[in-house]
């Protein structure tokens, strides 16, 4: 299985990391990156973001994962007011919050008391929408 190094511009811009991409859809990192006084996890897998918001700003632009305790979200540039939702697989709103990626680039939602399954993370911005989905164990 061939294994390359992407660069996380986002999360670089404030603690160092890289991810160790696999020919899978998930992705690990076996590093800890932390951001000010928060450590993320060891090992969290990447939520593969789709969508017009990503269109053309870059891969990198807005970075995900997900671990069993919380999902995080990374603005690498500025998008304005993003409401962020997680519906769960059978489609009942689970989380919904507006962030001002101006003034905060870094969304940390803690999961550790959502059910095990599958999740799916919606991104609504006026430049446009991205989801991807995860799963919690």
């Amino acid at each position: 299985m061939k294994t390359k190094t992407l660069l996380l511009v986002g999360l670089c811009a404030i603690g160092i990391c890289t991810w160790k991409a696999q020919a899978k859809s998930i992705e690990k990192s076996p590093y800890c990156i932390t951001i000010g006084d928060i450590n993320m996890p060891n090992e969290f897998d990447k939520i593969d973001l789709m969508g017009d918001l990503l269109m053309n700003v870059g891969p990198n632009a807005i970075v995900a994962g997900a671990s069993n305790d919380a999902v995080y979200i990374g603005f690498n540039q500025d998008f304005g007011n993003v409401n962020i939702s997680i519906y769960s697989g059978m489609g009942g709103l689970v989380y919904s919050t507006v962030v001002n990626t101006s003034v905060q680039s870094v969304v940390i939602i803690p999961f550790t008391s959502a059910a095990s399954g599958s999740y799916i993370v919606e991104l609504n911005s006026a430049d446009g929408y991205a989801e991807g989905d995860f799963e919690k164990e």
